[in-house]
């Protein structure tokens, strides 16, 4: 080797080594910081027996799975265990919910609360601050994003862009591992950054898979496809100096019988993962010289509001598969399934013939067409708003364009638009809104019983299928009308 080959060896050594001086400097420096974040050690005395002799105290966030409050209840999985949890050591429960999660972890220090149940995974620093209980669940990383018109993609397919709550398990660590590509941390509960995407706001969010089992059914506009990571656990927990209060809470949560309730507990709030890939398109069989055993009826009782009478075909279709005896589980009954309050005020009986309920249905689209027309002038958009209407009722329609305006979204039009927040109306942090006046509505099946019509009713008519001609209930009755085919 040269001396100038030693040389520049010697350079090349010397720089290396000071960018690992520099990196582990800066390295130890953030370190440093962390150590003396304002909620680093207790600055209360508080452990088991002070809290048997007062309250048991839980830092808590709104979600679904973790704290919930809805009409006459609480829900929530994390919550209901530490409600047991209470009942077992037989002191009162106080709930104190936190927006920000630096404040929680203050609190805590604070005394302010005992247990932090927030879908908790600790980090490396936060093991030095805190302790942690047992698991009470482990998660998968899913990412959840806007199901496409089209054909369906790659199910580890990659996005540009993604965010993640700072409170999520999978939030990166203080050096970045466990980031993905395009990651943003948001400042907001895992349920907020999940509705972000509902509305259009993010083009997707990093969520568990516990939240995708539990939101896939009902909020079908979005998918949810596995993301790269592991396994996470979450736990509750406690200060430092409260050792007597996690050894407690892990007996407790290590009981067998515990163990058992917890197991049926948390597959009552789960559901199935849906399977990703694009919304759904519905089609019908169709005959080649008609649609339905009724075409005659359709034809005879089915423009309205000037719309062709495959509407109601395609209606009829969806809501008994053209079953005139048909009864729904919510005593909706008929080929147009009535409710019976409505059946009452358009006249209807079982007894009476299909013709009579294909007529009911067609005076009553054209008075929601009447009901919506100022609210929504153009004239294919009300359409949607009709059948929303027609199979939810106008109150909750109207909470959806109410909260669609409140939430930046345009409450003229429905794709994209207003099925969205009629989707967040089976949600009680919305549906439970001063400015909403009609409670819980199942928003899931208003947004694909809306895009099933539209979608059928335009197959229909764009395939010429005119029907056949043939007799109406009227005609049957009194003789006239084409002969019926041998």
């Amino acid at each position: 080797m040269t001396v100038k080959q030693r040389t520049g060896l010697w350079i090349l050594l010397a720089a290396v080594g000071g960018a690992s001086v520099v990196g582990w400097y800066l390295r130890s420096q953030r370190m440093h910081a962390l150590d003396h974040v304002p909620w680093a050690v207790p600055k209360v005395q508080r452990d088991l027996k002070e809290i048997k002799q007062d309250t048991l105290r839980l830092l808590t966030i709104r979600d679904p799975l973790t704290y919930e409050e809805r009409p006459g209840a609480i829900t929530g999985f994390e919550f209901e265990l530490v409600e047991r949890f209470a009942r077992h050591l037989d002191v009162p429960l106080k709930v104190v919910v936190m927006d920000d999660r630096d404040s929680m972890y203050a609190a805590l220090q604070e005394g302010r609360g005992d247990v932090i149940a927030a879908v908790y995974t600790p980090l490396r620093p936060e093991r030095k601050w805190f302790s942690c209980s047992a698991p009470i669940y482990t998660v998968q990383p899913m990412i959840a994003r806007i199901r496409s018109e089209g054909r369906a993609g790659s199910a580890m397919e990659e996005v540009d862009s993604l965010v993640v709550s700072e409170w999520s398990p999978f939030r990166p660590g203080p050096h970045g591992r466990g980031r993905l590509k395009g990651m943003t941390i948001v400042r907001c509960t895992p349920d907020e950054a999940l509705v972000d995407v509902v509305l259009g706001r993010s083009p997707a969010c990093l969520v568990t898979d516990a939240t995708a089992m539990h939101e896939g059914a009902r909020m079908s506009a979005l998918e949810f496809v596995p993301a790269k990571g592991g396994e996470r656990t979450i736990s509750f927990a406690a200060r430092k100096n409260a050792p007597e209060l996690v050894v407690t809470l892990d007996e407790w949560l290590g009981d067998p019988d515990e163990t058992r309730f917890r197991t049926v507990l948390l597959d009552g709030y789960l559901g199935r993962l849906p399977k990703p890939g694009p919304l759904r398109q519905r089609t019908m069989p169709v005959a080649p010289d008609s649609i339905s055993p009724y075409d005659a009826e359709f034809q005879a009782h089915g423009d309205p509001a000037g719309w062709k009478w495959q509407l109601l075909a395609a209606m009829a279709w969806r809501e008994s598969r053209f079953d005139s005896t048909a009864v729904s589980s919510k005593g909706a009954q008929g080929i147009m399934q009535f409710m019976p309050n409505t059946a009452v005020r358009y006249g209807l009986d079982t007894a009476m013939a299909v013709g009579d309920h294909i007529r009911a249905a067609g005076r009553y689209i054209s008075r929601l067409d009447t009901v919506w027309m100022r609210a929504v002038p153009d004239r294919d958009q009300r359409l949607r708003f009709v059948l929303a209407s027609y199979n939810a009722g106008v109150g909750h329609i109207i909470d959806a364009q109410r909260l669609a305006e409140r939430l930046g979204l345009d409450p003229q039009r429905w794709e994209n638009n207003v099925e969205r927040t009629v989707l967040l109306l089976a949600k009680p942090a919305f549906y439970m809104r001063p400015e909403l006046k009609n409670g819980y509505c199942k928003g899931s099946q208003v947004f694909h019983y809306v895009r099933d019509i539209i979608g059928l009713y335009d197959h229909l008519v764009r395939s010429g299928k005119a029907g056949a001609r043939t007799t109406t209930s009227a005609e049957r009755m009194d003789g006239t009308g084409p002969p019926m085919r041998e």
